[in-house]
């Protein structure tokens, strides 16, 4: 592989870019803002402005070339864009203007990696901490049809990918991310100070910044001729669960942030409390890819400054 596109070079994105250009890989990365024109130029990525609202979208619906312009003329994209916070239906419409482009632009990559969310998922238990005795987990194949899913946006985004990978010339991957953490990111400090919270025993679901820039990485490397992973068979999409495979508690990541980043710790209810939770599986990932995470549990995620 010689070229990535990254659209959205943000908290994730950017990071991500500045790991492929170390790698000698030519990076075209897209921005919502000017302002950040010059600092992607810096790291050695190729910038583009791109703001995927409705009035670019409407005006260049039927010439998306115009608006992309060589943006997706690389090996491979990453395409890192989270739903809008309101108007979360518009993020269909968004994904449906990226594939209409990627299969009419017969230069454009045809290999996606989309970044999504496990909130995807429903929480699936609600018992008493004191009656637990099983934990059910969530797996890829749990959210087929749209009254499976928790969040009708993010089912619908991912939707427009697998559909154009099952009818048209698309190779996809999915990659379903927990709470992502690293760098300024942590956990706890959300909670400074809070008292009698009443989630302190629902495992968490997290993932370090850079195992999932790892994984996108591992991924974008078995890209070959023909199928976006190398060893696929049948499909021409994948979906995998991006979650560390240990899921310690709340209140011990939270407590031993505090500790670590001096900080006042939160305080729990520890009583029978009820609280609905899911757990994620990310068995898929580790044996498909053969990915060994770097940092598989939470309580050991970096001190970073």
């Amino acid at each position: 592989m010689k070229s990535i596109s990254i659209l959205g070079c943000g908290w994730l994105g950017l990071e991500t870019a500045k790991f492929f250009v170390e790698k000698g890989i030519q990076v075209n990365g897209s921005t919502t803002s000017k302002e950040k024109i010059e600092n992607l130029e810096k790291k050695g990525i190729k910038p583009f402005h791109l703001e995927l609202n409705k009035k670019n979208i409407n005006k260049f619906k039927n010439n998306s070339n115009e608006f992309f312009k060589d943006f997706f003329e690389t090996d491979i994209c990453l395409i890192n864009i989270p739903p809008p916070k309101e108007n979360k239906e518009f993020y269909k419409t968004q994904m449906e203007f990226i594939a209409t482009h990627l299969l009419k632009n017969k230069k454009a990559t045809k290999k996606i990696i989309f970044i999504s969310s496990t909130s995807i998922y429903k929480n699936t238990l609600q018992l008493s901490v004191s009656l637990r005795t099983t934990q059910l987990e969530s797996f890829e194949d749990d959210v087929q049809t749209l009254e499976k899913a928790n969040r009708k946006d993010i089912f619908e985004a991912e939707n427009v990918f697998i559909q154009a990978s099952k009818t048209n010339d698309l190779d996809v991957v999915i990659l379903r991310a927990g709470g992502l953490m690293g760098g300024k990111r942590i956990a706890g400090k959300y909670f400074t100070g809070k008292k009698d919270l009443n989630t302190g025993q629902i495992p968490v679901n997290f993932i370090h910044r850079q195992d999932l820039i790892n994984i996108i990485y591992l991924i974008s490397e078995k890209t070959d001729k023909k199928s976006l992973l190398i060893d696929k068979k049948c499909n021409k999409y994948e979906v995998f669960n991006v979650v560390c495979p240990i899921h310690p508690i709340r209140q011990k990541v939270y407590q031993k942030n505090a500790k670590e980043y001096n900080f006042e710790a939160p305080t729990f209810k520890n009583n029978n409390q009820t609280s609905d939770y899911k757990i994620i599986n990310s068995n898929k990932l580790e044996k498909i890819l053969g990915y060994e995470f770097i940092y598989p549990n939470p309580l050991y995620f970096p001190v970073e400054s």
